[in-house]
């Protein structure tokens, strides 16, 4: 019955877990005010994790009377689990919520802003321009569309994909890029070649289909030509490494 609340946490044994089996209870307890609920301080939720037996059930059950849980663990304790599910998931939601309208309400100023200041202002604290917890995961999922939608590598680390972003932003998408992109396009003029009337090597029976068979086949061409340009670098740089080998005189010795 808690199979649908606790993958809706992500808990790690979702499809393992019996909290009837006091070591499991005690872990999804320990995980849960660790990483969902934290009513406690770190230094408070020893007893949660440190008590065994009989302390530790004490300990839970003044835990969900902190909580001000409405079910007794001894007297119903399957429906004190579900309801420390429950009371989770809200908590859970809570932090999506708060995260999502920190976001908005960011994005909202840097659009109304005529421009961001590159440098903190003088006493600020180091957090990012729009003051989004980079450890979240609105900010990871924001970070990864960017980084699909500009074609950029991303990196486990969601920062680091966002400098990538950043430098692609600086480089391709600045004005004076955009400015230079446009006078090439404007400057480069357009090339045709006709492929009707030449031979593409083997007879398809199909005019249409010969003219195909001959663009692919001028592009396999080209394709081919680059790489040998490429073989052919390749061959320079190497001779450049090779082909001229110091002499130590003392050493008697060529190439050392």
């Amino acid at each position: 019955m808690f199979r649908r609340k606790l993958r809706a946490l992500n808990y790690y044994s979702a499809d393992s877990i019996n909290p009837s089996v006091s070591e499991d209870l005690k872990a999804l307890v320990v995980w849960l005010e660790d990483q969902k609920i934290r009513i406690y301080k770190i230094e408070d939720r020893a007893p949660l994790r440190n008590a065994t037996g009989g302390s530790w059930n004490a300990a839970f059950k003044k835990y969900l009377e902190d909580l001000s849980c409405p079910h007794d663990s001894d007297t119903n304790f399957s429906a004190a689990v579900d309801w420390l599910l429950g009371y989770a998931v809200q908590c859970e939601f809570e932090d999506e919520r708060e995260q999502n309208s920190d976001l908005k309400c960011g994005l909202s100023a840097a659009a109304d802003a005529p421009a961001l200041s590159t440098s903190p202002p003088s006493g600020a604290s180091e957090k990012s321009a729009l003051d989004v917890d980079p450890r979240s995961k609105v900010f990871a999922d924001s970070v990864q569309t960017l980084a699909r939608i500009l074609m950029v590598t991303t990196h486990p680390d969601p920062t680091v994909t966002l400098e990538a972003v950043r430098l692609v932003v600086e480089e391709k998408l600045s004005q004076s890029a955009i400015q230079e992109a446009k006078s090439k396009r404007s400057d480069k003029k357009e090339r045709k070649f006709k492929v009707s009337g030449k031979d593409c090597g083997f007879n398809v029976g199909d005019p249409a289909l010969e003219e195909a068979a001959t663009a692919l086949r001028l592009l396999h061409i080209r394709e081919l030509r680059t790489l040998q340009t490429q073989i052919n670098q390749l061959i320079v740089t190497a001779q450049a490494l090779t082909a001229d080998p110091k002499t130590d005189t003392s050493l008697r010795a060529v190439g050392t």
